[in-house]
């Protein structure tokens, strides 16, 4: 269920490349923030490389309670002068007929055709039990659904009532302040990657989740306290570690980090740019920030404060 905390159904240029030297940090005619002397931080710089202005990544969650909700002061203020907010999706442009269409199974299935019959029931009684929704419902409407999103229910669920999503709040500090928003795929292309996981997939992560249920809540809560120390490493363990989601992992994180990178260094061209994605995309050698330096960037840690 880890992969619900970073990825949301919010979910889709050229390269310009200079190579990177010993002297890149002399290119700069910019002010800069000052590093951290440490890898762990939710917020880093992005400068070198050739860039006229510093841009910036911040990693999300994308909706986390309202009790566990933070924003530093300089997020806010990066935020306040950038030229340009990029997320995953534009907000602006969700498609919902598009949702729809894609997140439901094709010819009016129910995931009990794909499962075993006590594996639906098991799904069935605890959606019924833990979050409310009777069986006549579950069974004319919620069980058409791909798993993956009906499993979005348990983290709601895990939530409370409460919610704040980053995402929805950084579009509307833009919108205010008229800073143009962009995504880094579209809304059907980020709905596309999720419906490339199996459907046995995302069914096994369903099941276990429920089946280990009181451990997945413990896990959450860990992931959630990790997001707050902004223990980026922790974090990025948490999935490297987890054999059984290395499908997820590679699609939902890995190829599409893979497809932003030529689309960041065209955005960063002449723009002061302030990146917001799920956490779960920065760190590791598959991660935004080494991809970035990969690629001849100075990408540097700095205070959130």
């Amino acid at each position: 269920m880890k992969f619900i905390t970073y990825l949301s159904t919010t979910i889709c240029l050229f390269v310009f490349t200079i190579a990177y030297s010993k002297d890149t940090k002399k290119e700069n005619t910019f002010p800069l923030d000052k590093a951290l002397n440490t890898q762990n931080s939710l917020f880093w710089q992005i400068s070198g490389n050739g860039l006229t202005k510093a841009s910036y990544l911040y990693g999300t969650i994308h909706l986390i309670s309202q009790d566990d909700y933070f924003l530093g002061k300089n997020v806010l203020k990066k935020l306040n002068k950038s030229e340009k907010l990029i997320m995953e999706v534009d907000l602006e442009k969700i498609n919902v007929p598009a949702l729809t269409a894609l997140s439901v199974l094709d010819s009016g299935y129910t995931i009990k055709k794909y499962m075993s019959d006590s594996d639906y029931l098991l799904v069935q009684t605890f959606m019924e039990d833990s979050i409310g929704i009777k069986k006549f419902t579950f069974q004319n409407f919620y069980a058409r659904l791909k798993p993956f999103y009906l499993e979005q229910l348990i983290y709601f669920r895990y939530l409370g009532r409460e919610k704040e999503s980053y995402e929805q709040n950084f579009n509307k500090l833009a919108t205010h302040k008229k800073i143009p928003t962009e995504g880094l795929e579209t809304f059907e292309e980020q709905l596309q990657f999720i419906n490339e996981v199996p459907i046995q997939t995302q069914l096994k992560s369903i099941v276990k989740t429920i089946k280990n249920y009181s451990a997945e809540i413990q896990h959450l809560d860990t992931l959630v306290r990790d997001y707050k120390a902004q223990d980026l490493s922790a974090l990025t363990k948490s999935f490297d570690e987890d054999e059984e989601d290395s499908e997820l992992v590679e699609k939902l994180l890995n190829k599409r980090n893979n497809n932003w990178i030529p689309k960041l260094q065209t955005l960063f061209v002449g723009n002061s740019c302030f990146v917001a994605v799920g956490a779960g995309h920065l760190g590791g050698k598959n991660g935004l920030i080494q991809l970035l330096k990969n690629k001849g960037y100075i990408v540097e840690p700095i205070s959130i404060h």
